[in-house]
């Protein structure tokens, strides 16, 4: 039998009969073609006949009295049959032929190259918010409109190239390159001027003409340095520099409550497991019944990666959540103290330029479920700010258009 012949199908039969030779004869006269005729026995043979021949030799050994019966199927006929019945089998198959034909054609993942200063992270979201995601066209990865919007979106980035190795995007950028900070330059006119209220201990006058002397009180806003100095036969406008130091006053009200509550022992806990698909979560089962606000929560991702490092957007996410008990607490008097006192302490300081806090008178009264804290401070700080001055203005007459900015 031919190839094809055979793709078609053959059938293995045996057959038993009284008389072998004569069974032959009939299926051989009628024009059916046996092959591999091989005996079993004094009344068997075994041989091999077309699957459309199968009906006719059957009817004929019928008629003679003769039993014929199937022992085999072969063939690619037989075979896609087989498959056939198998539905899962075959959706597989189907899923890796397409799977096989389209991954070439499309970008899996990502690599960021060039880069020293700006983040890798931040390249890939650019990218991604262009076009340049997971599943893009290999096709449309090189266009020059991609190109152009990462340059757009980052400015640090002089030059940006795409480029595809199989199903891995390369990102490859330039930054521009960093130029010697200049310092910044001196404003043509400018006052040092009072940023509070206060008694002058000090005066260092680098550079413009001092308006105040030690011993002095001043207003906020008043002019301590002015940027003009008089040579005689003109004025020199310049950026007033020096130091002012004075003694301040400053009043601070703070307020903390006086219960709150304190994590106790552990009483459970509960693991939440879901699925990362890119940017989507899909939930294996509803987490209702969990405030994240009364317990603690540990969130772990364990990401789908390939051999080489190759990570795909695929990540089973798992968030532990421990459920405690919470106990009431109050603060004491002196517990209240101690914490209110820390924290003016701490935020005084930052209110200044630089300086130091002296004597401190403080009142700590207890009201309303809450401890309330009133102090008043006596200072020693820098009071000076630069005031800058635009066209148009004299010895700090400001248009309203003049900056500000802390001074010594």
């Amino acid at each position: 039998m031919t190839f094809w012949t055979r793709a078609a199908g053959i059938l293995r039969v045996e057959l038993v009969s009284a008389d072998p030779e004569g069974a032959l004869r009939t299926l051989n006269n009628a024009g059916i073609t046996l092959d591999e005729i091989a005996p079993r026995g004094a009344l068997t043979l075994e041989f091999c006949l077309r699957r459309g021949d199968y009906p006719a030799a059957q009817a004929l050994c019928r008629k003679r009295g003769d039993s014929l019966r199937v022992l085999g199927r072969q063939g690619l006929y037989y075979a896609v049959g087989t498959l056939w019945r198998r539905k899962l089998l075959l959706a597989g198959l189907l899923f890796l032929v397409g799977l096989t034909a389209l991954l070439p054609t499309r970008v899996l993942f990502f690599r960021v190259e060039g880069n020293r200063t700006v983040p890798t992270a931040k390249v890939l979201w650019e990218a991604e918010r262009r076009g340049l995601s997971f599943g893009a066209s290999r096709r449309g990865v090189r266009s020059e409109r991609i190109k152009n919007a990462l340059l757009d979106a980052i400015p640090e980035l002089e030059w940006v190239g795409v480029n595809t190795n199989g199903c891995t995007a390369v990102i490859s950028v330039r930054e521009r390159a960093v130029s010697a900070t200049e310092p910044e330059p001196k404003h043509q006119v400018g006052n040092i001027v009072a940023a509070m209220d206060g008694y002058i201990l000090s005066v260092t006058v680098t550079q413009g003409t001092g308006q105040v002397e030690p011993g002095q009180a001043v207003k906020k806003g008043e002019i301590l340095i002015s940027g003009y100095t008089d040579c005689g036969i003109c004025i020199q406008a310049t950026q007033a520099e020096g130091e002012i130091l004075a003694q301040t006053r400053r009043q601070l009200e703070a307020v903390t409550p006086a219960g709150y509550q304190k994590k106790g022992d552990i009483t459970g806990t509960k693991r939440v497991l879901s699925l990362l698909l890119g940017k989507k979560r899909i939930f294996f089962w509803k987490d209702s019944g969990i405030l994240e606000g009364s317990c603690d929560r540990i969130q772990e991702d364990y990401p789908l990666t390939l051999p080489g490092g190759f990570r795909l957007p695929v990540c089973l996410r798992v968030d532990t959540y421990i459920n405690r008990e919470s106990q009431p607490e109050r603060l004491t008097a002196q517990e209240a103290s101690e914490l209110l006192k820390a924290f003016s302490a701490r935020y005084l300081p930052e209110r200044m330029i630089a300086g130091t806090v002296g004597q401190a008178s403080q009142t700590i009264l207890s009201e309303g479920g809450c401890y309330r804290l009133r102090g008043n401070y006596l200072c020693r700080e820098i009071i000076g700010r630069e005031k800058r001055e635009g066209n148009g203005e004299s010895n700090g007459q400001a248009s309203g258009q003049s900056g500000e900015r802390g001074a010594g």
